[in-house]
């Protein structure tokens, strides 16, 4: 069975890409968006602090071009590995690749892929869902920006899933399940599109197609795990590294509830309780429209592994048992963003009103990474 039955004659665009595509923006408005987010952010933090250097201290950065050296030298194991096993490697080999094939450094590469991969993620989310969703999604993602220009493995994690959401809509399954994997290989929530594709194939008793896709996505886990499984003895590191985050012997539970329980316990600024608020109306918003037009979503194989990997990844966002679950949402929801916004309607969205906006959404974005606070006495004084 084909995954887009009216493709098989010259007739209209199918209904997934007909819903998708707005006149409104175009590409060359989105890939603008883009960049004036970036260069806004870049521009808001270099006033204040190295780039480079903060980029070397970001979040999880030290872990990442920790295992990136390591590959480059060509080591998987170590003093430095060990203390920090519980990361997923798959974005630490990515910049060990580009620094092996361009010779710069590890700690040079991590942003610039971070950037090139967010640059890729816009042009994929506007083949899929259209360009005024991926100026949209260039534009929203207030803590996506900072992850894209100071490296992290949002870029990477987000990347692979789309082209993987590209090639399964062109039929090439077997390469959909590839990038699905190596999404996996950078965070575990990857799984829930191996999920959602697999479990639309068995959905249509498409057997040989779920068989090749499953075995190459086993390859590639399998080449993942081998050096962890025998150098480092412990293939359940990433996973046991985040037990100690969650709130009881599950990394889910009711939906809602963690985010519920955290968010009352939470003691940053109002301003941060609400951006996540919105992130989190973001989801529900996406849960609504497909509810109100499931009949679409639903009619064909590519909407159906399409929507059934946003409705996974939804549920687990509103579901991980953890604290992390509401400080981090409107970091970990970031894949969902496009399919959340895809209903959107409106004058509004036009690149008069979009391109303005994305500036000050890249210098929102350089206030939140500087810590609000800092930039507001910084400015007073």
């Amino acid at each position: 069975m084909p995954l887009y039955p009216s493709e098989q004659t010259p007739t209209p665009p199918n209904r997934v890409e007909a819903r998708t595509l707005s006149p409104s923006v175009s590409a060359f408005t989105a890939f603008a968006c883009y960049f004036l987010c970036c260069l806004s952010f870049i521009w808001g933090v270099t006033r204040v602090r190295d780039y480079w250097e903060m980029n070397r201290t970001h979040g999880d950065n030290p872990a990442y071009l920790a295992i990136a050296q390591a590959a480059v030298e060509g080591r998987f194991s170590g003093p430095d590995l060990q203390s920090v096993r519980q990361f997923y490697r798959g974005t630490g080999y990515c910049i060990a690749l580009a620094s092996l094939l361009t010779g710069a450094s590890v700690s040079h590469c991590l942003p610039i892929l971070g950037l090139i991969c967010g640059a890729l993620a816009v042009y994929f989310c506007g083949r899929l869902w259209g360009w005024t969703v991926a100026a949209l999604f260039s534009m929203i993602g207030v803590e996506y920006t900072p992850q894209v220009c100071q490296g992290s493995c949002e870029p990477f994690f987000v990347l692979f899933l789309f082209v993987s959401l590209w090639l399964w809509r062109r039929q090439q399954i077997a390469a959909a399940f590839i990038f699905a994997a190596l999404a996996t290989t950078v965070r575990p929530t990857g799984i829930l599109l191996i999920v959602a594709l697999a479990g639309a194939l068995a959905w249509h008793h498409q057997w040989r197609d779920l068989g090749w896709g499953t075995a190459v996505a086993s390859v590639i886990g399998a080449l993942y795990l081998i050096p962890q499984v025998l150098l480092e003895k412990d293939a359940w590191a990433p996973v046991n590294g985040y037990a100690f985050d969650w709130y009881g012997a599950s990394p889910v539970t009711v939906p809602f509830y963690p985010l519920v329980r955290a968010g009352l316990a939470n003691q940053s600024p109002w301003t941060n309780d609400l951006k996540i608020c919105f992130y989190i109306s973001l989801t529900v918003f996406g849960l609504v429209i497909l509810c109100l037009r499931r009949r679409e979503a639903f009619a064909e194989v590519a909407g159906q592994a399409e929507w059934a990997f946003f409705i996974l990844f939804a549920a687990f966002c509103v579901s991980y048992n953890s604290h992390a679950a509401y400080e981090a949402y409107s970091r970990y929801s970031v894949p969902i963003i496009p399919q959340s916004i895809v209903g959107l309607r409106g004058r509004f969205l036009s690149a008069g009103v979009i391109l303005p906006l994305s500036i000050v959404a890249g210098l929102v974005s350089a206030a939140g990474a500087l810590n609000v606070r800092t930039v507001y006495h910084m400015l007073l004084h």
